[in-house]
């Protein structure tokens, strides 16, 4: 009688599944948590100069990913890189942005966010959490390398009042706030400190970790969070390390 339960739970419009297996399988893959993107940052012997520069040799090492508007409203796309060692964690946003739009230069400016932008969101004890809590960070920041940030606090609430430490430098590839040109895009460096994440670096340390942009009005991000204060939705930033041999 089990038998014939479990077979007819895995009935699909009058037929039959093929097998017991095909049943547990169903139920296995139901039961499935979702995969959730990741990336990684490598080791740098080197510090990396925060110039907005972006110079080959400085990121030869470090792999990417590109974050673009799914819905493909806007053609922009970021490509993100990162790099750490023992004081920073580093981050390179190579923006493509053919309309380049920038109007604040005062930091934390409450309309920041309608520039073109590049943002990262850091959940540095990875705990999943539900809300912004004390380990979450965001930093938003446009074009001009102005910044808009803010840190979580034990009772769930986003603190506008605080200020990151991090070293950021950008540079245009273009003309700004000239609609009539063809632009090319733009670069961000960042350089956080470890001491303001809260973590000691080492290779297999993970951090939650999210990216997004925001240009004409579209904002998009890597793990498809809105709102993007989600650190349970983030993706995985993982320390690695490459021997000396993997660079020959």
């Amino acid at each position: 009688m089990n038998i014939l339960i479990a077979i007819s739970r895995c009935c699909v419009g009058g037929l039959l599944c093929l097998s017991l297996l095909s049943c547990g399988q169903l139920r296995e893959k139901k039961n499935e948590q979702p995969v959730r993107l990741a990336m990684t940052s490598v080791y740098t012997g080197q510090p990396v100069t925060v110039d907005g520069l972006a110079a080959a040799g400085e990121w030869s090492a470090a792999d990417s990913i590109v974050v673009y508007d799914d819905s493909l409203r806007i053609p922009n796309q970021i490509i993100i890189r990162s790099q750490w060692d023992s004081s920073y964690l580093y981050f390179l946003f190579d923006a493509r942005d053919s309309n380049l739009q920038a109007i604040q230069t005062v930091r934390d400016h409450p309309q920041l966010a309608k520039d073109d932008i590049v943002e990262f969101l850091l959940d540095a004890n990875d705990d999943h959490g539900t809300c912004w809590n004390s380990d979450d960070i965001i930093y938003h920041i446009n074009l001009l390398g102005q910044t808009k940030d803010d840190r979580g606090n034990d009772s769930c609430r986003s603190d506008a009042r605080w200020n990151g430490l991090a070293a950021i430098a950008a540079r245009v590839y273009g003309t700004v706030n000239v609609p009539g040109d063809i632009d090319t895009g733009y670069v961000v460096e960042v350089a956080i400190p470890w001491l303001e994440i809260g973590r000691v670096p080492m290779p297999g340390l993970v951090i939650g970790a999210n990216f997004g942009g925001q240009s004409d009005g579209v904002f998009y991000d890597w793990v498809d969070a809105w709102p993007f204060r989600q650190p349970f939705k983030f993706g995985t930033l993982t320390l690695t390390k490459k021997d000396h041999a993997s660079h020959q």
